[in-house]
């Protein structure tokens, strides 16, 4: 059941995903949140697949028992349709891995919990800026600057 919901997944099949959704499964992403229910869960596929329209994913690796899985997944696309999340398309490609712990109930899954590195993911995007680059630098000394004048507004404590 888990492998025909990711070779569902693997062909962009938004419907044929569904088929093995519960109607009140609960998804928790890391960097996105909390999607219910299975028309949330339907939007946000859509979404997600009209934002990356070439999105691969591939299961590297899975642990299956009668609960539910853990899946090792490699993604990969390019941000070329439309926003996501109210970010808009840049045109960047992307790849990373994820783990997606998912628990199953009368053979539908009724919850996903996924996790992935979000910060490299934002930056491959074109979301945040590149690692050690110009804009990075710059935004951290922001930050060292903000964070040093609280600490100097800040009443001493004893």
């Amino acid at each position: 059941m888990i492998g025909n919901f990711y070779s569902a997944y693997a062909d962009r099949d938004v419907e044929r995903m569904m088929a093995w959704v519960s109607h009140d499964i609960v998804k928790q992403l890391s960097g996105i949140g909390m999607v219910s229910g299975r028309e949330d869960e339907r939007r946000f596929l859509q979404s997600l697949f009209d934002a990356f329209p070439d999105l691969e994913t591939t299961v590297i690796r899975q642990r299956v028992d009668a609960s539910g899985a853990c899946v090792e997944w490699r993604r990969r696309g390019t941000f070329s349709g439309s926003d996501f999340q109210g970010i808009p398309a840049t045109g960047s490609r992307f790849e990373l891995t994820g783990l997606a712990y998912i628990e199953v109930h009368a053979g539908l899954i009724t919850r996903i919990n996924g996790c992935y590195d979000t910060a490299e993911f934002a930056r491959a995007i074109g979301f945040l800026p590149a690692r050690g680059g110009l804009a990075e630098r710059v935004g951290m000394r922001v930050l060292r600057l903000k964070v040093m004048l609280s600490r100097w507004k800040r009443p001493a404590t004893r």
